[in-house]
């Protein structure tokens, strides 16, 4: 069975509900669950990595993936499978949503 990592940035708190019923029916620990606003970038443990965000304004990233996503840029994925998942208002922003 695949070891999954999940990481979330949440402003409002429901990118952090999504990503825990996600956790839930994966079957992924508590201690595999990761705020991006305290993470580190070490998906050495990880088979499987999941990254969620919401979506602020006309798009912009949620304010934690402003300082997290260079270190994702930076970490080394190959051979990982990688899912992304994120949350916003998709009928207000089509445009931008995500």
């Amino acid at each position: 069975m695949s070891k999954i990592g999940i990481y979330y940035g949440s402003t409002t708190g429901n990118t952090q509900d999504v990503a825990e019923a996600i956790a839930k029916k994966l079957g992924v620990e508590k201690a595999d669950l990761h705020d991006v606003a305290k993470a580190k970038a070490d998906y050495s443990a990880y088979d499987v990595v999941l990254f969620g965000t919401s979506t602020l304004g006309l798009g912009d990233l949620q304010d934690d993936w402003e300082y997290y996503i260079d270190k994702v840029k930076g970490a080394d994925l190959a051979g990982k499978k990688v899912a992304l998942f994120g949350c916003g208002d998709s009928s207000s922003y089509s445009d931008t949503f995500c």
